[in-house]
């Protein structure tokens, strides 16, 4: 097989909001922009939905037999035109398709290609919800790969047509059962070859083309993470008349996954996941970086010593599973499922998106499960999501029997909902001290859920909170968005997760910042800042060297809040993150004192600052750092936000002040919720008994809108929520 790069010599063309919808019968008669690929839709410099159609001829041969367009993602649904007849479509904007050359084409030598995508809501394929920017346009590379007539097929599921599913028998010995898909094989036989990770050849067979074949290593080195990330290497050939006509080469890892309600085990030992979280995006780059870039993401992953990636929210570059195996992290791979209707269409796209989610990546060891959906009760939980999750489940155990499902469900989810019943492993997304609560509720909650529900597989998905690197604050606080707050939570919450040792796990939202079109917060725009790096990946934010001395064997010392550089009181907190016993701390020129680290940070309080400038110099063994801090008269007003931007945080889904307490019920429950406890629907009548008549005896109960919202809805005649959730504050929701 060969393959053509086809980025370059595109004519692009962005459709009016008012054209047909129809493909337009002549593209070629369109104006047109040159561009090379990868390309992203964008209105006035920014992001858009919308539709567009890219154009390109391409230049073939008329002796070629087969060629296959190859199209890496193409965001978010596409029809595709060769010579002005249709030759395919896809729906789903991050997984790799196939489109085949029409033999008409081929034998023309040169042909004309037409795209047309359309990125607009399409409520019949996911996501059409989420806190991040759907891009439109062609993300990822396109080529085109000229085979034989006789081939592995490549527009199987977008795979090479060879499914590799490797596993340990109970015995020790390794299983290697491949599932070829072969395209006029009748003459041919298939040749494989296996090298260890050594690079040494340890097996060869040849045998006729079939459906199927199994291969035993004896006692094969296993996968074992970033303890040792031992790849094998599979070659697949197809051999016709004593020639290789067609070859396909996977690399695999042999390894073992268990879970249950005491955690994780790989290869039988257990392993606490230390993981982040992770978009495709950066400033740079939009949804398009480049192999180097995603390069550079991995280097920052693996310098902060995190052992897990939680690759959000959708099928990501092949590059970055690769790095994955490589470095040996165990990765969450995901379907873009961020809100489940009841269409049917939906479901099946869905269903689509995770077959080839599976099949394109099954061979990699890192991908330690899948996820099937992500917060998908932020608006009720309802049967038919259940129903749906089982099918998505049962799809994996179908496609990939040895591996885990998994779910990632949103805080007020119950625990005894079946959510948490359907998948293997089971995620939370939650943000106490940011979007509700105290930072210090995490612990009690997690005791709370693991004593009603000791058998769920639990971990953390999402925890984290915003940073503003140009906001700081003397005492952090919620809703300053400063950079201070952002470390001094982490401080506080990521050890009530590690002292849970039944928990799997956790990943941190997120260790990039990254675009998400419908924000608007934090004196940032367009971008979650959740982050422990920058958009850009040019800063590491205070937070960042946080895990760095949690997770990390590197010697390293970071003086804190350098960027706080203008002070206005006497004294100030010096504050310090590192992986050593002990630190040394010097204010212009003179010795302050020495503390003993602990939880990966070393506080000085209370240090005098003199008017002007002030030198703070910190070391640790070998390791020093240092910065300015400038004493003077009045607070600098840049580091806080306007006076306009105060409140509490926003929470992005409901964009609600928070009246939760934890554990009980609250004006932010659902009115279905409410209404289902006995107590709660009490208080509801006493205060507003017109309105539950109308929702209970017409059945309109809203059950994706929080009680408040409908309380608010008529703001002249709206009850005192105070008094209402004071009284719901009582009432245990358990």
């Amino acid at each position: 097989m060969k393959e053509i790069s086809l980025n370059s010599g595109w004519i692009f063309d962005a459709l009016p909001e008012d054209a047909p919808e129809a493909f337009p019968e002549s593209p070629a008669e369109l104006p047109g922009t040159p561009v090379s690929l990868p390309h992203v839709f964008s209105r006035d410099g920014k992001p858009c939905r919308g539709r567009g159609i890219y154009s390109r001829l391409v230049e073939g041969d008329a002796s070629w037999k087969a060629a296959y367009l190859s199209f890496e993602a193409v965001d978010q649904c596409c029809r595709i035109r060769i010579d002005g007849a249709e030759a395919g479509h896809h729906e789903g904007g991050y997984s790799r398709f196939r489109v085949p050359v029409p033999e008409s084409a081929l034998r023309k030598g040169n042909f004309r290609v037409d795209v047309l995508v359309d990125n607009r809501l399409n409520e019949h394929v996911s996501p059409h919800f989420g806190d991040f920017t759907v891009f439109g346009g062609i993300l990822r590379p396109v080529s085109l790969l000229v085979c034989d007539e006789t081939r592995f097929d490549r527009a199987y599921f977008g795979t090479d047509g060879l499914i590799l599913r490797a596993s340990v028998d109970g015995n020790g010995s390794g299983l290697v059962r491949l599932e070829p898909h072969i395209i006029g094989g009748e003459q041919a036989s298939l040749r494989i070859s296996l090298l260890d990770p050594a690079g040494s050849e340890i097996l060869l067979e040849e045998s006729p083309c079939v459906p199927s074949l199994s291969l035993r290593v004896p006692s094969p080195r296993r996968w074992r993470g970033r303890e040792d990330p031992a790849l094998y290497s599979l070659r697949a050939e197809l051999i016709r008349d004593g020639q290789a006509v067609d070859r396909v080469s996977l690399s695999f890892g042999f390894r073992g996954l268990a879970a249950d309600g005491t955690g994780l085990r790989l290869n039988g030992q257990p392993v606490f996941l230390r993981g982040v979280a992770k978009h495709q995006d950066r400033a740079d780059a939009g949804p398009a970086p480049s192999p180097e870039q995603i390069r550079g993401d991995f280097d920052l992953i693996g310098e902060i010593g995190a052992n897990a990636v939680r690759l959000s929210h959708y099928q990501h570059p092949q590059a970055a599973y690769d790095e994955c195996d490589r470095r040996g992290l165990l990765a969450w791979a995901e379907i873009p499922m961020l809100k489940m209707t009841e269409d049917p269409a939906l479901q099946e796209n869905a269903l689509l998106q995770l077959t080839e989610l599976v099949l394109q990546n099954i061979h990699h060891p890192s991908v330690f499960c899948w996820g099937i959906q992500n917060e998908i009760a932020m608006f009720r939980d309802a049967p038919f999501m259940h129903e749906n999750c089982r099918q998505l489940h049962q799809r994996i155990r179908e496609l990939d029997p040895g591996r885990l499902s998994a779910s990632a469900n949103l805080y007020p989810l119950k625990p005894a909902s079946k959510l948490n019943r359907i998948t293997d492993i089971v995620g939370y997304n939650v943000y106490f001290g940011w979007y509700y609560g105290e930072m210090q509720d995490f612990g009690p909650w997690l005791d709370r859920f693991h004593e009603a529900q000791p058998d769920v597989c639990l971990g953390i998905t999402e925890y984290g909170v915003d940073a503003n690197l140009s906001l700081h604050s003397e005492s952090p606080k919620l809703k300053d968005y400063s950079e201070e707050y952002q470390l001094l939570w982490h401080e506080t919450v990521y050890p009530q997760i590690e002292a849970r040792t039944w928990l799997w796990g956790s990943f941190i939202w997120n260790m990039f910042d990254f675009s998400s079109d419908r924000r608007d917060e934090g004196g940032q725009k367009g971008v979650n800042a959740k982050g422990l790096v920058t958009h850009d990946r040019s800063t590491r934010k205070d937070a960042f060297y946080y895990y760095k001395a949690r997770w990390s064997e590197e010697p390293f010392l970071h003086l804190c809040a350098k960027r706080f550089q203008i002070r206005a009181r006497e004294c100030a907190d010096v504050k310090c993150c590192t992986n050593l016993p002990a630190v040394r701390l010097e204010v212009n020129g003179y010795f302050f004192g020495e503390v003993t680290v602990s939880n990966g940070t070393a506080l000085f309080r209370d240090v005098p600052l003199r008017m002007g400038e002030n030198r703070i110099s910190v070391s640790a063994g070998a390791c020093a750092d240092a910065c300015v801090w400038t004493r003077a008269a009045e607070e600098e007003p840049s580091y806080r936000l306007p006076e306009a931007e105060g409140g509490p945080v926003r929470n992005w889904f409901l964009e609600e002040d928070t009246f939760r307490r934890e554990g009980y019920f609250s004006v932010e429950d659902t009115a279905n919720d409410l209404l289902e406890d006995p107590a709660a629907r009490k208080v509801l009548e006493a205060y507003v008994p017109a309105l539950v008549r109308v929702m209970t005896e017409q059945n309109v109960i809203p059950l994706g809108l929080a009680m408040k919202s409908i309380l608010t809805h008529d703001p002249e005649n709206a009850p005192d929520l105070k008094k209402i959730n004071s009284e719901l504050n009582r009432i245990p929701n358990a």
